[in-house]
């Protein structure tokens, strides 16, 4: 492990890192919301267009919009599942774990202050890359879903451009 004052420097930034990457779900879960509503405008959008009674060529140009709605929910909905995100210990557990480690030291209060910073930094660093994780699938998914409204978004605007210009 690195020198005291290595971890000493280093803690600010790791737990700052911490909060980003719990804050980051927050914000994929937002931007996932935006996509959601997009899609459920296209769709309102595509079962008007469908029903208003296209020609063969649009109507497979809005299956096309209907599929990729479809699909498009469905990485939004996998998005927006609740993911179990790692936290910060509550202060009873690092109390009783600090007390465990001041008996090993027999009450030096360097050593105590050093095998708490390493063992904190040493659990932020797991939690960070627990988070990671969780937050990398979750951004997959969004960005599925956006390409997906993406689809669906180009084959509306294509077939109100061919009502539009017919």
């Amino acid at each position: 492990m690195a020198s005291h004052e290595v971890l000493n420097a280093l803690e600010p930034l790791v737990c700052e890192r911490d909060r980003q990457e719990f804050a980051l779900g927050d914000t994929l879960d937002i931007k996932t919301g935006l996509i959601l509503a997009g899609l459920t405008f296209l769709a309102l959008q595509s079962g008007e267009l469908i029903h208003s009674g296209l020609p063969l060529l649009q109507k497979i140009v809005q299956y096309i919009s209907v599929g990729s709605l479809i699909l498009g929910g469905v990485f939004a909905a996998l998005e927006l599942r609740p993911s179990d995100y790692d936290r910060e210990a509550t202060p009873d557990k690092y109390l009783s774990w600090l007390e465990e480690e001041s008996r090993k030291v027999s009450g030096n209060p360097e050593a105590i202050a050093q095998r708490l910073t390493n063992g904190r930094v040493e659990r932020v660093i797991e939690r960070i890359n627990t988070n990671l994780s969780v937050n990398q699938r979750k951004s997959q998914f969004m960005v599925r879903s956006f390409k997906f409204a993406l689809l669906s978004f180009a084959a509306n605007i294509v077939t109100l451009a061919i009502r539009l210009f017919s």
